[in-house]
């Protein structure tokens, strides 16, 4: 009997090492209600009050260069009120600021004779002060307001030789080379209300104060400014006129819609951070005097959810990182990427996976309009990665041998996957999302401990993530795909295979064909039904994200509600079960059938979906005459 892993203290500390990292971190409730508060009272956030403090104590503390210690007049506290009161002026109140002071620091000498010239000349001298008792040198002053040597220069050239007059720039009166006109302006405020119109769709945490008072807007993820940029060119080409450059378009878009934004890359929300928004929504906007304690109360409420979210996707990270470098030490002594005899190496695996959105094929980068109102043929794409190589197996369903997204799916697809691509691994880690009918469901568990009961592997253990927070790295592989996809032109089943296969560079992203795969084929099979002959149901199952079974006791599955509670040991099987390792099932669950493509849809492909696709061998694998006539189809 192989020795037991140490690989779960691996884990362990791989988690303890990324959770004090994340401690680091962290910030301290106390700041969280500051920079809130901070962005409410309109203060500058690029202002940093430490900073400041650092900088002025350093000035202070060097020794003035005119030999006179003027910095000892000063106090800091002093010298930043008066830095940040300068700093929070317009640049026109500053100037006039400025020529006041200097106009009353200029000081006119006698005249003075120069051997170099026969004209006398009268000295003009400014005797810098922070007050009148408060000699300074210019160093001193110019630190003092914040102001630069060059601007202060300028001041004095216009307070020694003229009478007290704001600077105006050189340009003054005449309308910049560049500039639009007004018409130009309500031409793109029209396009972006437009293209809000159709594009754009309300904040879903209804959170007014990120839109500055007013609802967010939120644009799709894909999009940016500078591609609208690039769609308001081509429309404003088209109708005759020329676009404004791509800064003043920006400039315009931020001034007039502040709260129209990108929404980030995510497919989900989390219900329970959208709960704690709208609470402090309602706390901001009631008179009460408890206000600040029940905002307090809160922030403390979500971060204490938001620290759970953290220690499970670090317990994620930390189990991928040590398959990593589990599958490192074994690849340096042989080829392990090949189909191995399962529980045969001491090997850790993390699998992880996940169904995608549908693809769509014909499908071309540049679609033509009519298709949109149209359903063209639809392939499912479901993912299972390998955390520790890494490398995904994208099992790629057509929609007329798709089952449906249920246990039975996922399971036949699992045990395809563990068949045809295992590492021959002893030990595995799965991580799922929290969908109930696919993931989450007795079927599962037991369809787990039968793998560990029959000596298929030595120990399984299963994670889900908290729902809502539950990006993980199938999500970044489809990602690949999906951005290939809408670079391409894909009109059969073959094409939309080659897609996938190629949608990264390293080969990270690998096709599994479940259509016409004669080496390999996917069966689907009834696990439900076969395994609840075996096992009893296990009821509050929702109620907990992590399951374990292992071979020290196969018979028992270890649960627990979040990282770090208490486990719980539940019994499944109902009596003795029948198989093990030394005797193996000899008959496998009943065999589904897909229900292939009606009579209506293939008809319906025939008339709607073959005229966009141009070449007749293409439309005779995707869109074929069906064999039945258009007369047998049923209302």
């Amino acid at each position: 009997m192989a020795k037991l892993p140490s690989y779960d203290r691996e884990v362990n500390i791989a988690f303890e090492y990324l959770l004090e990292e994340y401690c680091s971190e962290s910030y301290d409730i106390t700041e969280s209600i500051a920079q809130i508060n901070s962005v409410e009272n309109n203060i500058d956030p690029q202002f940093n009050i430490k900073d400041e403090e650092k900088l002025v104590a350093s000035f202070l503390r060097k020794p003035c260069l005119c030999s006179q210690n003027c910095q000892k007049q000063l106090n800091q506290d002093e010298v930043i009120s008066n830095r940040a009161f300068f700093r929070s002026l317009e640049k026109k109140q500053r100037n006039h600021i400025l020529l006041v002071q200097l106009k009353s620091l200029l000081s006119h000498s006698a005249y003075s004779i120069s051997a170099r010239s026969k004209k006398n000349r009268e000295r003009k001298k400014f005797d810098y002060r922070i007050s009148i008792d408060r000699p300074v040198c210019k160093a001193v002053f110019l630190f003092f307001y914040g102001e630069t040597s060059k601007r202060l220069d300028r001041l004095k050239s216009y307070v020694s030789g003229k009478s007290i007059s704001m600077p105006v720039h050189g340009n003054s009166g005449r309308p910049p080379a560049n500039a639009y006109k007004m018409s130009d302006k309500e031409k793109v405020k029209s396009f972006i209300l437009n293209f809000i119109d159709i594009h754009g769709l309300p904040d879903p945490g209804r959170d007014v104060r990120k839109g500055k008072g007013k609802l967010r807007l939120l644009l799709p993820s894909i999009m940016n400014y500078n591609s609208v940029h690039q769609q308001y060119a081509i429309s404003i080409k088209a109708s005759g006129n020329s676009p404004i450059a791509y800064r003043t378009f920006l400039k315009i878009w931020q001034e007039e819609f502040p709260h129209v934004k990108f929404n980030d890359p995510r497919s989900d929300l989390c219900m329970t951070c959208e709960d704690f928004k709208k609470r402090l929504n309602q706390v901001a906007a009631a008179l009460d005097e408890n206000k600040e304690k029940k905002q307090t109360q809160i922030h403390k409420e979500a971060l204490e959810h938001l620290k759970h979210v953290t220690k499970e996707r670090l317990f994620y990270k930390a189990n991928s990182k040590v398959a990593n470098e589990y599958y490192r030490k074994v690849r340096s002594k042989t080829v392990h990427t090949k189909l191995s005899k399962p529980n045969s190496r001491n090997l850790l695996s993390h699998y992880s996976w996940d169904f995608a959105q549908q693809l769509h094929y014909p499908f071309e980068d540049q679609q033509v309009g009519p298709i949109f109102f149209k359903t063209p043929r639809r392939a499912q794409l479901f993912g299972i990665c390998n955390e520790g190589i890494p490398r995904q197996y994208n099992y790629l369903i057509d929609e007329e041998d798709f089952l449906e997204k249920n246990a039975n799916t996922v399971i036949s697809l699992l045990d395809h996957f563990f068949t045809n691509y295992g590492l021959g691994e002893k030990w595995v880690h799965l991580t799922a999302d929290n969908c109930v009918g696919q993931n989450k469901n007795n079927a599962l568990l037991q369809y787990l401990m039968y793998r560990v009961l029959t000596g298929l592997h030595d120990k399984i253990e299963l994670s889900f993530l908290i729902v809502g927070h539950t990006k993980f790295s199938p999500d970044g592989y489809f990602g690949l795909i999906k951005r290939h996809y809408r670079r391409s032109q894909v009109y059969t089943y073959d094409q939309l295979s080659n897609i996938v296969e190629s949608s990264s560079k390293n080969g990270h992203n690998v096709c599994v064909r479940v259509s016409r795969n004669i080496k390999s084929p996917v069966i689907y099979r009834d696990w439900s039904s076969w395994l609840s002959q075996y096992f009893r149901a296990f009821k509050g199952i929702l109620n907990y994200q992590h399951f374990r079974v292992e071979r020290k006791n196969p018979s028992i599955l270890v649960v627990r509600e979040r990282k770090g509670s208490e486990e719980i040991e539940i019994k499944l099987p109902k009596e003795k079960f029948p198989f093990s390792k030394k005797k193996p099932p000899t008959k496998f669950p009943e065999q589904l059938l897909p229900k292939r493509l009606s009579l209506k849809r293939q008809w319906y492909l025939y008339d709607q979906i073959r005229c966009h696709i141009p070449h007749e061998s293409d439309k005779n694998q995707t869109s074929p005459l069906p064999k039945t006539p258009k007369s047998k189809i049923e209302d």
